[in-house]
């Protein structure tokens, strides 16, 4: 048995889902913000050979360098960016750390740079 109370006879107003939208809404923003970012188009850059992304990915590795990677995805229709310091090889695979440890294969990448350093005083 549901007791159900007019609301005229209500001791206080109820906001109903309005008083909820403020622990929703810093999530639900947060999240559609990293949705937003992962949906940025990607500009490709000019295909590399294996030799040149070798050596570019030899330099990050040796001198502890920024690279960035731009990765084919699996249908070779979309490519995606990634920026961090290569800490390994094993055969077809290179471990790069940025804000996570990845594993990425070489045949996978398309394009490899040198990041700048900064000159931050």
């Amino acid at each position: 048995m549901i007791h159900d109370v007019p609301r005229d006879q209500w001791l206080y107003n109820d906001r109903g889902m309005k008083k909820w939208m403020g622990c929703f809404l810093s999530d639900h923003t947060q999240d559609m913000a990293n949705k937003q970012q992962e949906e940025v188009p990607t500009h490709r850059l000019p295909e590399q050979d294996s030799k040149t992304i070798d050596q570019i990915l030899q330099t990050s590795w040796k001198n502890s360098r920024q690279i960035s990677l731009q990765i084919n995805d699996d249908s070779y229709l979309n490519v995606y960016n990634i920026n961090g310091i290569i800490i390994g090889a094993n055969d077809d695979l290179v471990y790069l750390q940025s804000n996570k440890l990845m594993t990425i294969k070489v045949s996978d990448i398309r394009h490899a740079e040198i990041k700048e350093r900064s000159n931050l005083i």
